[in-house]
């Protein structure tokens, strides 16, 4: 499980490692860098709730598989417009900039989701081994 969450765990550190230092520097406002880090916040949540259903459901009946996958991914669509209208609402972001940031990283983070689950579902490829003896 901790190593499929490497890659956006990275990626969300290196975003929000970015977006402090351009703060530092002046570039952008704090105002901009706490919607960038409220975005990446919530968009971790979000691939970290999957992982946790997708772990929980690999090797179960398909019944099961598609309940935890499908059901799970209505919950946390419900979860994350809970959570983006409680950040707008009563968090101080620009609207525009958090909503982009949110957007780009769970299309991103949506990707990476589909790879992980045609990879846990692609059966593997036999070996050599197994053909000669069929064959044999």
């Amino acid at each position: 499980m901790i190593k499929l969450l490497k890659i956006p765990l990275l990626l969300c550190i290196f975003t929000i490692l970015i977006t402090f230092i351009l703060n530092y520097l002046g570039v952008i406002t704090t105002i901009t860098r706490d919607s960038i880090s409220y975005a990446v916040l919530i968009s971790i949540i979000n691939f970290s709730v999957f992982v946790i259903l997708t772990e929980y459901s690999y090797k179960k009946s398909n019944k099961l598989f598609l309940l935890y996958n499908v059901g799970g991914m209505g919950v946390r669509i419900f979860l994350m417009l809970l959570l983006v209208f409680i950040t707008i609402k009563f968090l101080k972001v620009d609207e525009f900039e958090y909503i982009f940031t949110f957007f780009l990283l769970y299309i991103l983070f949506l990707v990476y989701e589909i790879n992980i689950i045609r990879r846990k579902v692609e059966k593997p490829k036999k070996d050599s081994k197994e053909i000669k003896n069929v064959v044999q």
